[in-house]
């Protein structure tokens, strides 16, 4: 789903990011989820703790871009998911990974501690606020 969903007579109900999460688990799946998306990000969550960490790190961005779709790829469960993204966009299979994606192709990534606020931010083009 994208952009806010309408309820009732003139009620709009904002987007969450949960509301946003696809969790992709086969290549078909990483396949629909790319599909006609002008921009969508791809975050590979592996087990250990770098992967709360690096997505802490990006998720205030995530919220305050409600348009774009966030997919999600629990590694250990679904590697085949896992295995199309490094097949589609040539980079090599790390967890935590956050992957940019416009019109279906990669155009920035980082791995484990290099998922930052500021280079994900310069990525979309955000401005931050000195924190």
């Amino acid at each position: 789903m994208e952009g806010p969903a309408r309820f009732g007579a003139g009620e709009a109900h904002t987007v969450t990011l949960k509301d946003r999460i696809r969790f992709l688990t086969t290549a078909q799946e990483v396949d629909d989820f790319l599909a006609g998306k002008p921009q969508a990000v791809v975050f590979k969550a592996g087990t250990c703790h770098k992967t709360q960490e690096t997505f802490s790190q990006v998720q205030p961005l995530l919220e305050a871009h409600p348009d774009l779709p966030v997919g999600v790829i629990r590694v250990v469960e679904a590697r085949p998911a896992s295995n199309r993204v490094a097949e589609v966009t040539g980079l090599q299979h790390e967890s935590p990974q956050l992957i940019l994606f416009k019109d279906g192709r990669a155009v920035f990534d980082r791995d484990n501690w290099d998922i930052t606020r500021e280079a994900f931010a310069a990525a979309l083009g955000d401005r931050l606020a000195p924190v």
